[in-house]
């Protein structure tokens, strides 16, 4: 595991293995990478095709992991060497975003994981709407045909396919350039 200019190897204390994906950037960003490309493979047909749902709810998936890999990564503190306890801390570490508000890292709202005080980069407030709804793909909507609740009925309002591709795409550019930033000062 890398920590802001170190490179330090986390090893499990059950296993005596080095845990690659846990704490480290470079598992997470490995999966999103893999989601986007499945994504990216999946055809597009129309707007109103499953398809699209599919694909909004992959990327979603990709969004969430590297805003995920992005936040764990800057909490980790490089005295730590092994992994038992960041990853006790990880299933309840509670970040803050941008308007003080705190939020457990668990949660599977990109607005929320995109407002963190510590992502690395600005994201718009329109950008932020959008990643609500793909929020909605991610949860349910890319994998279940009809809501399971009839307050996630669909919106009229909701952005077009276009636009919330378009946002998932460049968010995934930012987040991606920040991993890798991340991933040079280790040198």
């Amino acid at each position: 595991m890398a920590g802001y200019g170190m490179d330090v190897r986390i090893i499990s204390h059950e296993t005596g293995l080095y845990l690659r994906g846990i704490v480290g950037i470079d598992g997470w960003a490995d999966f999103a990478i893999a989601l986007k490309t499945y994504a990216d493979c999946k055809p597009i047909i129309s707007p109103e095709t499953t398809p699209n749902a599919v694909y909004l709810m992959l990327m979603g998936y990709a969004l969430e992991d590297l805003a995920k890999c992005i936040i764990a990564y800057k909490a980790y503190n490089a005295t730590i060497t092994d992994v038992t306890p960041f990853e006790e801390k990880l299933r309840t570490f509670r970040f803050t975003r941008k308007d003080n508000q705190v939020r457990a890292l668990g949660t599977h709202n990109l607005d929320d994981l995109y407002l963190a005080n510590n992502i690395g980069f600005e994201v718009s407030v329109s950008e932020i709407d959008h990643l609500k709804v793909i929020s909605i793909y991610t949860q349910w909507k890319g994998r279940y045909p009809v809501p399971l609740d009839i307050q996630n009925m669909q919106s009229s309002s909701e952005p077009s396919f276009e636009d919330l591709s378009t946002t998932a795409k460049n968010i995934y550019d930012r987040a991606m350039a920040e991993v890798n930033r991340l991933r040079s000062l280790r040198q």
